[in-house]
């Protein structure tokens, strides 16, 4: 398959952009709420706030209130798991302890920094950790480290007072979703000029370029939701190859 630098060019600007936006904005499309999001990604020890959750943590029964496991248990049947499309209209907000508790719903990041909030609270010595596709909670117990709905790599560690941060898997992560959205870009960008949409085309008539936008940002969504980064690049990819032999098909006939 003839590979296009001026599609390539492309791709790599829009992927740049989209990769700028997500990363400092959360993929909000609320400009009131980019300042904020960008402080927070900075300072992330800003969301654990143990002195908003007192109330929520004299709510729990005595037995809960000594344990950290069953602590994330009541947590989880508290506050209700809802992606932030559905919750914030971004990709990834970040939320307070306190913001967590007055919309009494979040995803893995809001119920783990109100964790690490009630924990810091009772005085264990505990750390909210994100990766690329999960966060949870740290702590540190008389007997052992507990690392409570754990997941793989982290990129940042942090509670109220400090924060860590591991650059490689960071960068690694940035990288992979660049990658990932060039590779869509150029299949969008190449079925284009492809004419693969020419009979929408002539359907929509102006209102092609709003299908575009609906359709990349659709696709969009549903990759940074799934992050399954090898598994679509190699679909992507797989549709580039068949999207070419259907081109060079429809040259022939």
């Amino acid at each position: 398959m003839q590979v296009n630098p001026s599609v390539i060019k492309k791709s790599t600007i829009l992927s740049a952009i989209v990769v700028v936006f997500l990363f400092t904005c959360g993929g909000s499309l609320n400009p009131r709420t980019w300042k904020t999001q960008v402080n927070r990604l900075t300072s992330p020890y800003m969301l654990i706030q143990p002195d908003k959750v007192a109330h929520f943590y004299q709510e729990m029964e005595e037995y809960i209130q000594t344990d950290p496991v069953k602590i994330f248990e009541y947590i989880e049947a508290e506050i209700q798991y809802t992606n932030d499309i559905f919750n914030h209209r971004a990709v990834n907000h970040l939320a307070t302890a306190e913001e967590v508790l007055l919309s009494q719903k979040d995803d893995c990041d809001g119920q783990a920094v109100l964790l690490c909030s009630v924990l810091r609270y009772k005085g264990y010595d505990a750390y909210t950790l994100i990766g690329p596709s999960h966060a949870w909670v740290e702590v540190e117990t008389d007997e052992e480290t507990l690392s409570i709905n754990s997941g793989r790599s982290w990129f940042v560690k942090f509670n109220e007072s400090s924060a860590e941060w591991k650059i490689q898997p960071l960068l690694l992560f940035i990288i992979e979703e660049f990658l990932l959205l060039t590779v869509f870009f150029y299949l969008l960008i190449y079925s284009y000029e492809k004419g693969f949409f020419t009979p929408l085309q002539d359907v929509l008539g102006y209102f092609k370029y709003v299908f575009l936008l609906l359709l990349g940002g659709v696709v969009i969504v549903i990759i940074l939701l799934t992050y399954w980064v090898p598994g679509l690049l190699a679909v992507s990819v797989a549709a580039l190859v068949i999207m070419e032999v259907l081109a060079r098909a429809r040259r022939l006939s």
